[in-house]
């Protein structure tokens, strides 16, 4: 008897969490459709309809976008060129994709190397200094960077700021040292048996493990740098991105791009990317992974 009420207790909780997490997940999906429906609308139907459906659908904004929206910016040669929104796409998929790329790769590794290594001093040190950098801020080093890069021929070009996102520090750290951490350390010692060195360990064991949390981490660099402004603002000048785009948004003095409408058709147009990037790979991100296969 106490068992069948445990197990409606527990059937009632899994509803009850089900049902929490749909009206959470509708609510999230209501700002999205409220966006696209302002995105089809004029300035004037937008102040009359403010919640409706548009009346009628027009595309105006979105045409107006990659019409007046515009930056005049100096190339390395000196020559001032004139960089449209769909430019702007272009950098900003070299910007975020270099950039997701080098800083999901060079944790990834660094945490393969800590775990791994976990015996020397030094593998305790690098993640003393990961957690100790999360907790204690760094302000006021903006002007050095921006000198040491000019100094080294990284600023205003994407190679320099791609390298300049080497970094482990970070949150992304510590998932994938907990990720390796809960790699059995059987199939490194049966690699090891068929003579693989460290670094075939590393590539064909190791990484093939943790694809999908790579994968996962990959997706939210990508969607964390592809939404900056700030950064290709100050190191890439020459090459504005989409979020820069955007951001002009709100800085237009000019009526036709500085409607409601006009604004949340740029943020439309910079949600486009990262959905249809979710869609086509939301399988692989959502699958789960099997460390199965050992055997005695």
């Amino acid at each position: 008897m106490a068992s069948k009420l445990k197990k409606g207790e527990g059937r009632c909780l899994k509803i009850a969490l089900s049902v929490v997490l749909a009206v959470y997940a509708f609510s999230l999906f209501i700002p999205i459709l409220w966006g696209v429906l302002t995105s089809f609308k004029s300035q004037e139907d937008f102040r009359l309809n403010l919640f409706g459906l548009p009346n009628p659908f027009t595309l105006e904004n979105y045409l107006r976008a990659f019409e007046l929206l515009y930056r005049d910016v100096e190339n390395a040669g000196g020559v001032v060129v004139r960089v449209y929104f769909p430019l702007m796409f272009l950098y900003s998929f070299l910007y975020a994709g270099g950039c997701a790329l080098m800083s999901t790769t060079t944790a990834c590794v660094v945490a393969y190397a800590t775990v791994k290594f976990e015996k020397f001093k030094l593998s305790k040190v690098i993640y003393t200094i990961v957690v100790v950098t999360m907790i204690l801020p760094v302000i006021g080093n903006l002007p050095s960077e921006i000198h040491m890069s000019r100094l080294l021929g990284f600023y205003n070009t994407f190679p320099g700021i791609w390298i300049m996102k080497m970094t482990f520090l970070g949150m992304y750290f510590l998932v994938f040292h907990a990720t390796f951490r809960g790699v059995a350390k059987d199939y490194y010692e049966a690699a090891y048996l068929d003579g693989a060195s460290e670094w075939m360990v590393m590539v064909k064991i190791a990484f093939p493990l943790v694809t999908y949390t790579y994968l996962t981490v990959l997706l939210l660099n990508f969607i964390t740098f592809w939404n900056d402004y700030q950064v290709p603002l100050i190191y890439l000048p020459s090459y504005p991105t989409a979020a820069y785009g955007v951001f002009l948004f709100s800085r237009s003095n000019d009526t036709r791009l500085s409607s409601v409408p006009a604004r949340i058709t740029g943020c439309i147009y910079m949600l486009l990317p990262v959905l249809i990037l979710f869609i086509a790979f939301h399988k692989h991100l959502m699958g789960n992974l099997s460390m199965g296969g050992i055997k005695e």
